[in-house]
């Protein structure tokens, strides 16, 4: 049932598995149904842990899961202390507009972050010498933050 493909140049050989194959090699092998019940439970515990982690976690069938980096943000302790104070501190509909307007900042705040990687990610793909050069004399923050600018005034270098 698996398909084997071959690759040309490495002679790797790579087995496809889908999931009638998958569900048969644990019929044929796991004989006591309590192992693959704990396999599955495992798998929903290393999940539930990636997610709390505000990491990435890919569920067999089903697809990727994450926390938005905004979300990660309002779950934050800091986030959590600050609308509370203005909760107790101000009247119901000032509160909402506090808190939406608190929400708005860090969506842009979230948005410009990725602006940001992805400026740098593009110059020091063209640029990678320089960013070597300049993360060993001024460090990688610092790297970072001038090819930022270096990026934003259109200055690249020529390879």
């Amino acid at each position: 049932m698996s398909d084997i493909y071959h690759f040309r140049n490495g002679g790797f050989e790579v087995r496809v598995l889908n999931k009638k194959d998958v569900l048969e090699c644990i019929e044929n092998n796991i004989l006591d149904k309590e192992v693959a019940l704990e396999i599955v439970k495992h798998c929903e515990i290393d999940a539930t842990n990636f997610i709390r982690g505000g990491r990435w976690a890919g569920i067999p069938f089903m697809g990727n899961i994450r926390i938005p980096k905004t979300t990660q943000l309002l779950m934050s302790e800091e986030s959590r202390e600050l609308l509370n104070s203005a909760k107790e501190n101000s009247d119901r509909n000032e509160y909402l507009l506090f808190a939406r307007n608190y929400i708005d900042d860090c969506a842009e705040k979230v948005n410009r972050e990725r602006y940001y990687m992805y400026s740098v990610s593009k110059f020091v793909g063209k640029n990678r010498q320089f960013f070597v050069s300049m993360s060993k004399k001024l460090g990688d923050n610092l790297a970072r933050l001038i090819c930022y600018t270096f990026s934003k005034t259109f200055f690249v270098f020529d390879e």
